[in-house]
């Protein structure tokens, strides 16, 4: 072999072994920028809601992406405070992480209510272009201001009503119902709008308070009404869809401030799988839902398109009325968005 032949090849050899070298040594101080951590991670539902499925997956993507340094462990149920509680415990560094729906988190980025605003989706992917989109991850950056980081979206899906009185049928159907809501002005102004007598209570004080018919009724997602085992004490269950309740994973900023960025990596990075998880398994499980709690002995509606228009109409006023707060410009974007998902089909 020629001398003009070989050192092209030694150079090419040498350009290697160094890339390789640096490549070992990256990986080797990525390594060291990871440190033994525990986190509490906080949820307001049952561990075997897509919640918390979502965190348990979570957890193992952390463990599995920190070599096990990273230790993540989730407290269902509300044990560490209901969503309001927890979401103040994060932002006081008394706790790591927390997921909270929009309607609780929109306390502090009040914008978040435009995903409370009533008979704004249709269907899950609108709502999912959304939050994946501007308006979503625009939102998420708002709670570095509140001593909060959002890492990702995870959500409820879309709710429902039930109630131990009667059927819902009809807009009058409303009138003599008592019906607890989300501890949120815009959901108190919904069924207000829809004729119901709404007492916002905080998640862990609903089933006594329907156990017990201090309330007639309560709105939340399918899974969420199983996984609360509503189903026990609840006659009526109507598919109103009145809204779409994405859920926010947070992190205390005081802690995320001591993470290196190798561990700011670790936790984004699980944070969009659990994500793409927690979507699948929800809309898998949603699928049969409904089933099993007519299995279970409850009464299923759904409600007239006539009726429906006029429960729409009804509730007209209550976006009007937070427009000019939320901003008509992000209204105007998160409309568009929905447009032009819907052009697309």
């Amino acid at each position: 072999m020629t001398p003009s032949r070989t050192l092209p090849r030694i150079r090419h050899l040498a350009l290697a072994l160094v890339a390789g070298t640096l490549a070992v040594g990256s990986l080797q101080a990525q390594a060291q920028d990871i440190r033994e951590r525990k986190i509490k991670f906080s949820y307001a539902v049952a561990k075997d809601n897509p919640i918390g499925l979502a965190v348990d997956k979570y957890a193992e993507l952390v463990s599995a992406k920190s070599g096990g340094k990273i230790k993540v462990t989730g407290y269902p149920n509300a044990t560490l405070g209901n969503e309001i509680q927890s979401m103040a415990s994060a932002q006081g560094g008394i706790l790591e992480m927390s997921v909270v729906s929009t309607a609780g988190a929109a306390g502090n980025v009040k914008e978040l209510a435009v995903f409370d605003l009533p008979f704004l989706f249709r269907t899950e992917k609108e709502a999912d272009a959304v939050v994946d989109g501007e308006v979503g991850q625009s939102l998420l950056k708002k709670f570095s201001e509140k001593n909060l980081i959002g890492l990702c979206y995870m959500d409820y899906g879309f709710r429902q009503v039930t109630n131990s009185k009667h059927p819902i049928q009809r807009l009058e159907d409303f009138r003599d119902l008592k019906l607890r809501t989300l501890q949120n002005r815009v959901y108190i102004d919904i069924f207000k709008a829809l004729g119901a007598t709404p007492l916002p209570l905080p998640y862990p004080e609903t089933y006594t308070a329907l156990e017990t018919k201090a309330i007639d009724g309560q709105e939340s997602a399918y899974l969420v009404t199983k996984s609360s085992s509503y189903q026990d004490i609840q006659t009526y269950l109507t598919e109103t869809r009145h809204v779409y309740l994405p859920a926010v994973v947070l992190v205390s900023k005081k802690f995320w401030d001591r993470l290196s960025p190798a561990e700011h990596e670790v936790l984004e990075a699980s944070c969009k799988e659990a994500s793409a998880y927690h979507r699948t398994v929800s809309r898998k499980m949603e699928a049969d839902v409904v089933k099993e709690l007519v299995k279970a002995g409850m009464k299923f509606n759904t409600i007239d398109p006539a009726e429906h228009a006029r429960m729409v109409q009804a509730t007209a006023p209550v976006i009007e009325k937070y427009k000019p707060e939320l901003g008509a410009e992000l209204v105007s974007k998160t409309m568009a968005t929905i447009e032009k998902v819907r052009k697309a089909q």
